[in-house]
């Protein structure tokens, strides 16, 4: 039966997929599982026949759902009366939460709030299910525009939102509380208790207090949780079978002690945790868990019983003809494999009675069913985290979560008692953060791996299901699959080196230039410049949890996607902030060789806050001037300016001339006319295949000598999208067209990739 359902899922998943991502990879996959069916059954038509009806319905299910997930409005609407259906979230001076519009469909609203009073009155009055008339624009949400990113339109989309309201003004004294619902007054029932715990609770633990009793993690702070993520632990934050099993098992156990009977209790359970699905944010782990506890006790009601693989392949079938979309939530994703390879391993655990290395063996079970998950989505697991876990998982689950809950009860009931208790807890989870602090600097902490391709994933999918199977037998047993996983990860691990591709990438961050190039097998690894904001001093309550920082956010994540491990230069053109200003956060986290920039340019960089940070980490810090040069490989790199110390730093840009791929490239940073002259006079037979135009397309960079001059065949903007400065100029771009040069613009484009092999290369972009 527990195999009969597993193969079930197999084909309900490749169903959904196959309506939404179609292509001949998937159709093989689906023929070598069919074929393995029909083999495994022994010829038995019947079943290739049911499993191939299955497929058809969760096809038909997917497809159905999409049909039914589209906008009503055309983006021309400016006025709305929105209920909002979710806990809105106040971060810094920014208001934003799903909302439903008077139509009843979803939308998800932004509004930049004027003044701290304002702030502080929404922090008391707004609640969910009170409706409010908008004025603002409908926005079509971002697309990903850079290699792996993440889209955030299709997320939206996914959970039927198609627009962004930006809202220019909120008539907060127009608004009106809907008639209250049960589902409402359990949503702020929950609002008001994360309020209570952030107001009564220190600031070091609340967030944690939070996320373990309502599944709301926002409050926790960003380090901390960046640091929970790295080492493989903040499954930990997430309310799971864990605190279902422990919730419902107290809430049983004590009322059978008051006297209630056993059916009554049931059935007052049963009634509980669907509202305990709300009360804990509805996340797919929490519906997972709520969803299995039930069946258990309706089971248990009518003196039943079913295997726990039946449970979890019986829940994952109906969840996911419900909500196919859910199948590609990453939380959905976890929840179920890291459940699954738990009843997998039960049948381990009877080879090893010594409790230590059970809770070894469930670690490395989780961790290995949630490998493939994670290197696809975040490109990086923890090896750490293996044993982290065996030490963590008794802490939470036997200590922090039961102390929490009484915790947060004996203040509610007893505050003289409660103080105390909120002071040990605070000491408790203080310590905790040290050590995952610590733990995170440890070499295997969080290890990148890169995004594998489909056949990697697919094999190590194959190697992770066979070594569960095989450890069952024996660990003996397993030993060939152990190889199988582990010479994979180590391929893996090595792609980047083994990879005959290379590549010219000009990252899209915004208006700014940021420039990665890659060579073949691994031969060098350059980053021209990191992007950056310029950013003022805001008052307290303005703040922003997290603000964008274009090397955490878009670089260093492109680059584990790649499986990049170090960056062999950094290169700064000069050192303005849309060039430089993340220098500071990329040196922090990743690691580097060698920092150039350009020379008669020190004072520009004394002061700037990435170069304590590379000296206290040894990375050399190097000064280029014209006449410089390297090569690796068939790739060559001179420097063409700066040549003499100048006033104005755009002109002191470092400008390269390459030769890679086999085109020729120019790299002007901020350069403008001026410098732009003294070039084509100093080098008057200088062209070049490709141009990254200087000063994101300013009518003071690219004139019309020095396109003439150079004759390049495509230019290439870096320009921020709707920008300020109204770059790239008209001026400019009608000096391309007159040059017939073809131009890429990463504010319309995207990211823009040029990637080759010895044989030539081919360019591409991102947005379609």
């Amino acid at each position: 039966m527990t195999r009969h359902l597993l193969f079930l899922a197999v084909s309900a998943t490749l169903g959904v997929t196959a309506h939404s991502n179609f292509s001949m990879k998937l159709l093989i996959c689906i023929l070598f599982f069919l074929c393995f069916l029909f083999y495994w059954s022994g010829g038995k038509w019947k079943v290739l026949i049911l499993h191939i009806v299955i497929m058809g319905i969760f096809i038909s299910s997917a497809s159905i759902t999409e049909i039914r997930n589209k906008s009503i409005y055309d983006g021309s609407e400016s006025h709305f009366l929105v209920t909002f259906t979710s806990q809105p979230k106040l971060d810094g001076n920014l208001l934003k939460g799903f909302v439903t519009s008077e139509q009843g469909e979803q939308l998800l609203l932004r509004y930049t709030i004027a003044s701290e009073q304002e702030k502080e009155g929404l922090n008391q009055h707004l609640r969910t299910g009170i409706s409010c008339p908008i004025q603002g624009s409908l926005q079509v949400p971002e697309p990903h525009r850079n290699e792996n990113s993440f889209d955030y339109q299709q997320y939206l989309s996914r959970q039927n939102t198609h627009w962004i309201v930006k809202a220019d003004s909120i008539s907060f004294s127009k608004c009106k509380m809907s008639k209250a619902s049960l589902v409402v007054s359990i949503r702020n029932f929950r609002m008001k208790g994360i309020s209570y715990i952030k107001k009564h609770f220190p600031k070091e633990s609340s967030g944690f207090v939070t996320a373990l009793i309502f599944g709301d993690q926002s409050e926790i702070d960003e380090e901390d949780l960046t640091n929970y993520q790295r080492l493989g632990l903040v499954h930990l934050l997430a309310i799971s079978g864990l605190h279902v099993s422990l919730l419902t098992g107290m809430l049983f156990y004590l009322g059978i002690r008051i006297g209630i009977t056993r059916e009554r209790m049931i059935i007052l359970i049963l009634v509980f945790l669907p509202m305990y699905t709300l009360l804990s944010g509805g996340s797919p782990s929490v519906m997972r868990s709520c969803l299995m506890a039930m069946l258990f006790f309706i089971l248990m009601l009518f003196k039943k019983r079913l295997s726990a693989s039946v449970t979890i392949g019986v829940i994952y079938l109906v969840l996911l003809f419900l909500q196919p979309n859910m199948l590609y939530n990453i939380g959905f994703q976890l929840s179920f494999a890291v459940t699954f390879s738990i009843i997998m391993s039960s049948g381990i655990f009877l080879h090893y009675p010594q409790k230590i290395m059970q809770l070894l063996i469930i670690s490395t079970s989780c961790q290995l069913a949630a490998l493939p998950i994670l290197l696809f989505h975040f490109y990086e697991v923890s090896l750490l985290g293996v044993l982290l876990n065996v030490l963590y998982v008794p802490l939470y689950s036997v200590i922090l979560l039961p102390f929490s809950l009484i915790t947060v009860v004996v203040n509610l009931l007893v505050p003289a008692l409660g103080d105390p208790l909120i002071t040990l807890l605070n000491v408790t989870f203080n310590l905790c953060n040290r050590a995952a602090d610590l733990a995170s600097d440890f070499p295997l902490a969080s290890v990148s791996f890169g995004k594998p391709g489909f056949i990697m994933l697919l094999f190590l999918l194959v190697s992770i299901l066979g070594l569960f199977v095989n450890w069952e037998t024996s660990f003996r047993a397993s030993k060939t699959w152990w190889g199988m996983f582990i010479l994979l990860l180590l391929l893996q691990f090595n792609i980047q080196k083994l990879s005959p591709f290379g590549e010219v990438q000009i990252i899209d961050i915004g208006q700014g230039d940021s420039i990665l190039i890659t060579l073949p097998f691994n031969a060098g690894n350059y980053l021209i410049d990191t992007g950056g904001q310029i950013t003022f001093p805001l008052e307290e309550w303005k703040k922003k949890r997290k603000t964008y920082n274009t090397a955490e956010d878009t670089i260093i994540p492109l680059l584990k996607s790649k499986g990049i491990h170090h960056l062999d230069k950094l290169i700064l053109t000069h050192a303005d902030a849309d060039h430089m200003g993340s220098a500071k956060k990329l040196i922090e986290n990743f690691k580097v060789e060698e920092v150039i920039i350009g020379s008669w340019g020190e004072e520009q960089y004394r002061d700037k806050d990435f170069i304590p940070v590379a000296r206290d980490k040894g990375i050399r810090i190097k000064m280029v001037k014209r006449g410089d040069s390297w090569s690796v490989a068939d790739a060559k790199f001179y420097v063409l300016n700066p040549h003499k110390k100048e006033e104005n730093t755009n002109e002191a840009s470092v400008v390269l001339y390459a030769e890679i791929g086999g085109l020729s490239w120019v790299f002007t940073g901020d350069m403008g006319e001026p410098g732009e002259m003294e070039l084509i006079d100093a080098f008057p037979q200088l062209r070049a295949d490709i141009l990254k135009v200087g000063h994101h397309g300013s009518k003071t960079s690219s004139s019309i000598p020095f396109l003439e001059q150079l004759h390049p065949k495509a230019a290439i903007i870096s320009v921020g999208k709707e920008n300020r400065y109204g770059h790239p100029h008209g001026q400019v771009l009608e000096s391309m067209k007159a040059n017939k040069i073809m131009v890429f613009r990463t504010d319309e484009d995207g990211a823009v990739i040029y990637k080759y092999t010895k044989k030539g290369g081919t360019f591409r972009k991102i947005l379609p």
